[in-house]
């Protein structure tokens, strides 16, 4: 169940060195990326930067508090994921966070075994409500809502069938994808045309030139799988 959460990133956010060092090695073992925040003014620069899919952050941080990241994030970003750390004397301060819709708030210390559960809730939660980013690659996502391919935090220009190719594949990332399908989906508007394998072959350099390196892998002659 919680191989889910390695098509996801998570952004951790503690100010006690030893302790962010501990959760971060942890987190490792489930997510594709894990970003770490020391402040909570670092925290939403990261957020903003790379569009974490879920958000670890404790609740009393330096510069800016927990409850008030979580509170800036919401403004803009309804879906991604909070877990809220806190202390045992902080609980009242989580009264205010009814409007924040976290996913779960933890008490700190972390007890394992909860933290084990938490995370199969946030797994079943990102399934049966993905985010509005798709991760691809390191400083590489997909705005779902807003179809636009985002790399080094700077749109990337597609040309029409070059969207369509990557849309095909995104949702059926981790699968392979065949020429058959490529061409079905992508010149659904050439329904009277014969498309050949070299015009899906010549699309797919055209798009893998935009993605970084590696991203898409080549089936002999089946087709495509987007990592």
């Amino acid at each position: 169940m919680l191989s889910t959460l390695e098509n996801y990133t998570i952004l951790y956010v503690e100010d006690e060195p030893k302790i962010q060092q501990l959760i971060a090695k942890y987190l490792e073992n489930y997510f594709a990326i894990v970003y770490l925040a020391s402040d909570g003014e670092e925290a939403l620069d990261i957020y903003e930067e790379r569009h974490p899919e879920v958000i670890l952050l404790d609740i009393n941080l330096p510069l800016l508090n927990g409850l008030d990241v979580a509170r800036k994030i919401r403004q803009t970003d309804k879906w991604v994921k909070i877990i809220m750390l806190t202390a045992h004397t902080e609980q009242e301060k989580l009264l205010q966070a009814t409007e924040l819709k976290l996913t779960k708030y933890l008490i700190k210390p972390i007890d394992p075994k909860v933290f084990k559960e938490t995370l199969m809730l946030l797994s079943e939660e990102l399934k049966e409500n993905p985010h509005a980013f798709v991760h691809i690659a390191p400083h590489c996502v997909w705005n779902k809502k807003e179809e636009t391919l985002i790399l080094d935090d700077a749109p990337v220009s597609l040309l029409d069938k070059e969207q369509r190719l990557l849309k095909l594949l995104i949702s059926r990332k981790g699968s392979t994808v065949s020429y058959e399908d490529i061409m079905v989906d992508v010149w659904d508007d050439a329904y009277d045309k014969e498309i050949s394998i070299d015009a899906v072959k010549i699309l797919m350099s055209r798009l893998r030139k935009k993605l970084p390196q590696d991203c898409i892998t080549s089936v002999y002659g089946k087709g495509y799988t987007l990592q």
